[in-house]
């Protein structure tokens, strides 16, 4: 086992014994783990727990009432990322959970076979993917949201059934933990353009209220 897998191997190990706040934490540090490979591998910039200002102009989330009826929830002025990762081709807004679930079904409207929740990790990343376009688009090639590839990482050992429609499929990503390198590989290829990456970064400062990790630019 190389000194990378014992590391990540480490952490989900103590997240057997932790309570959910202190799983939730170690989860993001083991994708972390994960993505430190890429930011090597293709430079770029990697902050843990970007915390953006939102666009007033934009809707919140989308929540579950008691009855099970969707609305938008109004937002504070700030927003999280758990893991952000621009690379020279993509940016990835990376939302991590840990549920202790054995089997998590994801619709278009929510998420079932964890504990009970009022809005989907999947309509979080969404949320927060559209108020980071707003934030960072001038940085995008031609403004471009194609460039943007939310991902939702499961780091629980459990199965996934995604009975969402294709076109929500297709727009924010789904993983487990062992498979989130296949994913981010398998997305970040270049289109047209590169992304600036200096601009990226003086962008994501500017609309930066605070972070617990960042990995400035990096080249390749």
């Amino acid at each position: 086992m190389s000194s990378f897998s014992k590391q990540v191997t480490g952490i989900l190990k103590d997240m057997r014994t932790s309570d959910m706040k202190q799983k939730g934490n170690a989860g993001e540090l083991a994708v972390i783990k994960v993505i430190e490979q890429f930011y090597q591998e293709y430079g770029g910039i990697l902050y843990h727990s970007y915390t953006y200002k939102v666009d007033k102009k934009l809707k919140g989330n989308i929540k579950k009432d008691e009855s099970g009826k969707l609305y938008c929830e109004n937002l504070g002025s700030t927003t999280e990322i758990d893991v952000l990762y621009v690379s020279p081709f993509r940016v990835f807004p990376i939302e991590v959970k840990s549920y202790s679930a054995k089997e998590i079904v994801l619709t278009d409207d929510g998420i079932s076979g964890c504990r009970k929740t009022d809005k989907s990790p999947v309509h979080q990343n969404e949320m927060h993917a559209r108020h980071l376009l707003s934030a960072i688009f001038r940085a995008l090639p031609d403004g471009d949201e194609k460039y943007i590839v939310p991902i939702v990482v499961f780091v629980d050992k459990c199965k996934l059934v995604d009975k969402r429609s294709d076109w929500q499929k297709e727009y924010i990503k789904k993983c487990i933990l062992n498979s989130l390198s296949t994913r981010i590989r398998e997305n970040n290829f270049p289109f047209e353009y590169t992304i600036n990456l200096k601009l990226m970064d003086d962008v994501l400062r500017q609309a930066c209220e605070s972070s617990e990790k960042y990995l400035p630019v990096r080249y390749v």
